[in-house]
């Protein structure tokens, strides 16, 4: 039986990028402390394609457009400024360069770009005797782009 090349997620981080200069470069700042990244990548819609002989009495449909997903980010609040970042970008509605990377065996890094847009914010729950933790979503903003290296 084959040793498996499976990798744990430690070291994956998400980054928010700010861009700047001509030609355009993009500097990336890391969310501090994100403890869990949760990317629903896409889907692809379906499109009905059935006509009054579609064959065997059976409905066609054909693969539609992609729409992409949402990044859901978490983990604990420390407030600062990468943290608070997202509240900026939500308020004044910016879509934003952003990144994940991911390490994976054999000293491979998945890397993940795209842009998108802050569509919600938690903070909490704020316990006597428990972490407080912080969440936000991104909501995928165009097309996404996988490298392996």
């Amino acid at each position: 039986m084959a040793k498996s090349r499976a990798a744990i997620g430690l070291g994956t981080e998400f980054f928010i990028g700010t861009e700047s200069g001509s030609p355009v470069e993009i500097d990336y700042t890391s969310i501090t402390e994100a403890a869990t990244i949760n990317f629903a990548d896409y889907t692809v819609g379906e499109v009905d394609v059935t006509h009054l002989l579609s064959p065997d009495t059976t409905e066609e449909t054909i693969a539609g457009l992609r729409k992409t997903g949402t990044i859901e980010v978490s983990g604990n609040y420390v407030g600062d400024a990468a943290q608070q970042s997202i509240d900026t970008l939500a308020q004044a509605r910016t879509v934003f360069p952003w990144k994940i990377t991911s390490p994976l065996s054999e000293a491979r890094v998945l890397t993940v770009t795209g842009r998108g847009f802050i569509n919600k914010r938690e903070t909490g729950p704020f316990t006597p005797g428990g972490k407080t933790e912080f969440k936000f979503g991104v909501k995928v903003a165009g097309a996404i782009v996988y490298a392996v290296a």
